[in-house]
C-alpha cells in the first residue's frame, strides 16, 4: 500500500453507483496512483453483472491501458487480486502497476555470503559471479523518463588465469583451485594460496586459520587436497599442523607453521689423508670405565728418515635426499684430496702414500705435506725448563705444561700429556694428548685447531676448530670454526661455549641442571653508511614536516597564497623524493637483516643423545631454555618466525 493516496483522471473514472444492477457488464476497477506516480493500486471494484467478463489478468491490463498508465502489470498482485477476489474479500488497495525505476551502473560482482576474511577449501564454491549491469533509465507510470544520477561504465570482473580459482559457467559457479583467501587485484579474482614452498622445496609452510570463509571448523584433511594439486608427495606433519590449529582455534589468530618436510641428503665424505702410525688415528682409545690411554696422537706425527707418512684416501659418496615434490636431492659430493709433497716430503710410486726424508715434525697446511724441524723437550715444561718462546718452528713437549708457565711459538705444539694452568700459545695447531686443567687459570690461543682429550675450568680460543674427545667442563671457549665433542664420552656441561659455524656433541648439560650456554656467535650486518644516510633522510623529511605539517599535498597548496605556490611545489617535490628516498634505505636495511637471518638457518647445534634442563641455547640474538630433557635434538634459526626451533635429529 502507499504512504500517499492521490486520486487521478477522474473523470475517466466509473463509480459503481452509476451502473443498473439489471444490466450485464464487465468486472470495474478504479485505481489511485501515489504521489511520486510510480505506483497505481486498486481504489474500487466492481464485480462483473449477468453475462460480463469476470476479473481477469486482461481484463486487469484492459483497465490499467483505459486508464492511461504505462507501467508494466505487477503479476504479484494481479494473482493475489485474483484470489482475494476468488474468495470473495476485498481487493482494495492492492498495488495493480508500477513504474520501472532507473538502473544505475553495477560493476561485475561475487555474489554469496561467504566471509573472505577467512580462506576457500580446494574445490570450495565460494560464490556466483554476477555481470556487470549497464546504467538504464525509468519511467514512472504517466511515461515520464527518470534518468539514471550516473552514467559510467561499469567494470567486469573475472577469473585471472592461474589465479587459483575458475568460473563454472554452466552453474555460474566460483570454485577455488587450493587452499587460500580470495583477494580482487585489478578487477580480477584470484584466491591468494596459503601454502609456500621454500625456494629449496624441503620445506612446506601454511598459514592456518580456525575457520573456513563460511564458519566451518578447517582440518588438515581439508587442506591435503592443496598440497597434492601443488604437487607435494610428503606426507603433513600431523603433530606440527594439529598444534596450529589448536592454537588457531584458541587464539582466534591465523598461524604459521611448517606442515611438510622434504629429506634433506646427506654430503658426500671429502677424501682425506691417513697417516700411517695407527696412533695418530684418533684422540686417544677409551677403554672400559671410561678410562682413556693417553699414548700420543696428535695430527703432526714425528718421523724419521724412510718413514711411511701416510697416504691419500678418496672420496665417499653421500646420500640422496627427497624433497617436498618427492625429487631426488644429489648429495654434496665429497671434494677429492689433494696433497703438493713439501719439505722433506717424496711421494712414493702409486701417487698416493708419502714418506719422510728427514726426522721431524709432519704438518700439512694447505695442502703441503712437510716435515719440519722441531723443538723436543723431554719431560715437563717446568723449572727445569722454563719458559718456551720461538721465533719460528714448533715444539713437541714429551710431558706436560705446568701451571705458571708460557710455550709461545708461530708454529703448533704438541703435548702429550697434559696443560695446567699456563698461558699456552700457538700459530698453528695446539694437540694434546691429555687434557687440559687450567683451574681458572691461564689462557690456549691456537690460529688453527685444538684438540684434547678434556678440557676443565679453561679459556680457550681457537682460530679453526676445537675437537674434545670426552669432556668440556666449566670452560670459556670462543672459537670460528666447529666445536665437537662426539668421539668419546661427548659431554659439554658447563661455562659457556661459542662457535661461528656449530657445536656438535653427545650430551648437553647435567642431571643436577648445571648452568650451560651454548652459542652460535653471529652479528647483524651494520651499513654504517645506509645507517647515517637514513639518519639524515630523517632529519631532511622532519625539518620540512615541522615546517609545513604533515597534511597531504592537495592540503597544503589549498592554503598556499599565489605568489608563494612554485616554491611551494618545489618543496613539496622534495619532500616525495626524500619520502622515496628513505622507504628505499629502509628496505635495503630491512632485506640485509632477512638476509643474515636466513644464513643463521645454515648454523646449528647438534645433540646425539641428551640434552639436560638448565642449557640455554644462543643463535643470533635469540636465546632459547631447555627446561626438560631432549634427546637427539638439533636446534637451528628459524628466518620466518626469527625463533630458535628445536627438531629431532
Amino acid at each position: 500500500m502507499a504512504d500517499q493516496e492521490s486520486p487521478i483522471r477522474g473523470s475517466e473514472l466509473r463509480s459503481s453507483s452509476t451502473s443498473r444492477e439489471d444490466e450485464s457488464h464487465d468486472a470495474q476497477l478504479e485505481f489511485s496512483i501515489t504521489s511520486d506516480q510510480m505506483a497505481a493500486f486498486i481504489s474500487n471494484y466492481t464485480p462483473e453483472q449477468g453475462s460480463g467478463a469476470p476479473l481477469s489478468i486482461e481484463l486487469m491490463k484492459k483497465e490499467l491501458a483505459r486508464a492511461g498508465y504505462k507501467g508494466q502489470l505487477d503479476p504479484d498482485g494481479a494473482k493475489f487480486a485474483l484470489q482475494r477476489a476468488s474468495e470473495g474479500k476485498s481487493i482494495l488497495n492492492v498495488a495493480l502497476v508500477r513504474g520501472a525505476y532507473p538502473q544505475e551502473p553495477e560493476n561485475g560482482a561475487i555474489l554469496g555470503d561467504a566471509d573472505f576474511q577467512f580462506p576457500v577449501l580446494p574445490e570450495m564454491i565460494f560464490g556466483t559471479l554476477l555481470a556487470p549491469v549497464k546504467a538504464s533509465n525509468g519511467a514512472n507510470l504517466l511515461g515520464e523518463v527518470i534518468p539514471a544520477t550516473k552514467t559510467n561504465i561499469p567494470e567486469d570482473l573475472t577469473v585471472a588465469v592461474g589465479g587459483g580459482c575458475f568460473h563454472d559457467k554452466e552453474i555460474n559457479a566460483l570454485i577455488s583451485e587450493t587452499y587460500g583467501l580470495v583477494q580482487i587485484r585489478d578487477n580480477q579474482i584470484y584466491v591468494d594460496s596459503l601454502i609456500h614452498v621454500s625456494k629449496d622445496a624441503m620445506q612446506v609452510r601454511a598459514t592456518l586459520f580456525p575457520q573456513d570463509c563460511f564458519g566451518a571448523t578447517i582440518t588438515l584433511q581439508k587442506i591435503e587436497p592443496a598440497l597434492k594439486s601443488l604437487g607435494i608427495s610428503r606426507s603433513i606433519l600431523l603433530v606440527a599442523g594439529e598444534t596450529a590449529l589448536k592454537t588457531a582455534r584458541e587464539t582466534g589468530i591465523a598461524q604459521e607453521t611448517v606442515i611438510a618436510k622434504g629429506t634433506e641428503p646427506i654430503a658426500g665424505k671429502n677424501g682425506w689423508f691417513e697417516y700411517a702410525k695407527e696412533e695418530t688415528k684418533s684422540i686417544g682409545t677409551s677403554l672400559e670405565n671410561d678410562r682413556i690411554d693417553f699414548k700420543e696422537r696428535g695430527t703432526h706425527p714425528m718421523v724419521s728418515p724412510g718413514d711411511i707418512i701416510g697416504k691419500i684416501h678418496p672420496p665417499e659418496e653421500g646420500l640422496a635426499g627427497e624433497d617436498v615434490y618427492g625429487r631426488q636431492t644429489p648429495p654434496p659430493g665429497g671434494q677429492s684430496f689433494a696433497v703438493k709433497p713439501g719439505l722433506h716430503v717424496a711421494p712414493m710410486p702409486d701417487g698416493i702414500t708419502y714418506k719422510a726424508l728427514a726426522t721431524g715434525m709432519v704438518t700439512l697446511e694447505k695442502g703441503e705435506l712437510s716435515v719440519v724441524d722441531i723443538l723436543e723437550t723431554k719431560g715437563d715444561v717446568d723449572y727445569s725448563t722454563g719458559n718456551i718462546r720461538l721465533e719460528k718452528g714448533s715444539t713437541h713437549i714429551t710431558g706436560s705444561i705446568r701451571e705458571g708457565f708460557v710455550v709461545d711459538v708461530p708454529g703448533h705444539i704438541l703435548v702429550k700429556e697434559s696443560i695446567e694452568g699456563a698461558e699456552v700459545r700457538a700459530g698453528g695447531d695446539i694437540d694434546v694428548g691429555g687434557g687440559i686443567i687450567m683451574a681458572g687459570k691461564g689462557h690456549l690461543k691456537a690460529g688453527n685447531n685444538i684438540t684434547a682429550q678434556f678440557a676443565a675450568n679453561s679459556r680457550i680460543d681457537c682460530g679453526d676448530s676445537l675437537t674434545i674427545a670426552h669432556e668440556l667442563s666449566n670452560c670459556l671457549v670462543r672459537c670460528k670454526g666447529p666445536i665437537t665433542a662426539t668421539s668419546g664420552k661427548g659431554v659439554i656441561q658447563g661455562g659457556s661455549i661459542a662457535s661461528a659455524t656449530g657445536i656438535e656433541a653427545n650430551e648437553l648439560g647435567s642431571e643436577i641442571g648445571v648452568s650451560t650456554v651454548l652459542s652460535i656467535i653471529s652479528r647483524p650486518p651494520i651499513n654504517k653508511e645506509l645507517v647515517k644516510e637514513r639518519e639524515n633522510l630523517r632529519e631532511r623529511l622532519m625539518k620540512i614536516n615541522t615546517a609545513l605539517g604533515q597534511d597531504s599535498d592537495e592540503e597544503i597548496l589549498a592554503r598556499t597564497p599565489a605568489d608563494k605556490m612554485q616554491q611551494m611545489e618545489k618543496i613539496l617535490i622534495l619532500r616525495a623524493q626524500i619520502k622515496r628516498k628513505l622507504k628505499a634505505v629502509r628496505n635495503k636495511l630491512s632485506n640485509d637483516l632477512a638476509d643474515y637471518y636466513q644464513s643463521l638457518e645454515r648454523l646449528s647445534i647438534r645433540v646425539k643423545r641428551t640434552v639436560h634442563p638448565g642449557v640455554q641455547i644462543k643463535i643470533g640474538d635469540k636465546t632459547l631454555t631447555v627446561t626438560q630433557p631432549l634427546n637427539r635434538i638439533k636446534f637451528h634459526f628459524d628466518s620466518a618466525s626469527r625463533t630458535i626451533v628445536a627438531v629431532n635429529l
